[in-house]
């Protein structure tokens, strides 16, 4: 029985983070539990208005906030901690304003650390998958420039096509060499967004990712 009703729950609570609910999962609500989850994910306030209308419309059920903001608080004190706050920005996570006090100043400056790691990891990606798409565009120009030329002189090839070759070559190369100019200003792109993704992870062990925290701290932990 116990272990039915612990089934129960957790299915009401997966409901609840889904953001809809069914008819028994309004019926059944911990909203206690429900309140602790939202505040432990750093959720909005707002996040409680769309189960109160699907309830009333499905179920004429009234969420009880009173157990709602108890538990949301219990899980607000879990979340709004430096450490959640750097692992939701290295997430690139939304912050939602939800700490409040003394805390929310370390909570930011966490996120902030933690976010800027985001952005640079980030900025590798893209610097990398840019790099890559123009050699994969130069490779396959130059494919297509020597499939080209075969064609050219092609006994098989009739005159007028010969005309549209010549104009498709002319055109595949001036388009091979502005690839080919690019890849040294790409290839110098992604090398600086290495080299500042590097300088900042070594702040981060240096520093560790917020004040007071453990230093040496790298990204796989996070």
């Amino acid at each position: 029985m116990r272990g039915s009703v612990i089934g129960i729950s957790s299915m009401l609570l997966l409901g609840a983070c889904a953001g809809g609910m069914s008819k028994e999962a309004c019926l059944y609500a911990d909203w206690r539990a429900i309140g602790y989850e939202d505040g432990a994910r750093g959720f909005a306030t707002s996040a409680v208005s769309s189960r109160r209308a699907t309830c009333a419309k499905k179920a004429g059920v009234t969420v009880d906030m009173a157990a709602y903001m108890e538990g949301r608080d219990a899980g607000l004190r879990e979340y709004c901690q430096p450490s959640n706050g750097f692992a939701a920005g290295a997430r690139g996570g939304r912050y939602y304003g939800v700490c409040t006090g003394p805390v929310e100043a370390e909570f930011i400056s966490a996120y902030q650390r933690g976010n800027q790691l985001f952005v640079l990891e980030r900025d590798v990606s893209a610097a990398a998958n840019e790099l890559a798409h123009a050699e994969k565009h130069l490779a396959q120009l130059r494919h297509d420039i020597d499939h080209a030329e075969l064609a050219l002189i092609s006994p098989a090839t009739p005159h007028p096509k010969r005309v549209d070759i010549l104009v498709d070559l002319k055109n595949m190369r001036n388009e091979h060499e502005r690839v080919a100019a690019s890849l040294g200003s790409l290839a110098l792109n992604y090398e600086r967004a290495q080299d500042e993704l590097a300088d900042y992870r070594a702040f981060l062990a240096a520093e560790g990712p917020y004040p007071g925290a453990a230093q040496g701290v790298t990204r796989a932990g996070y």
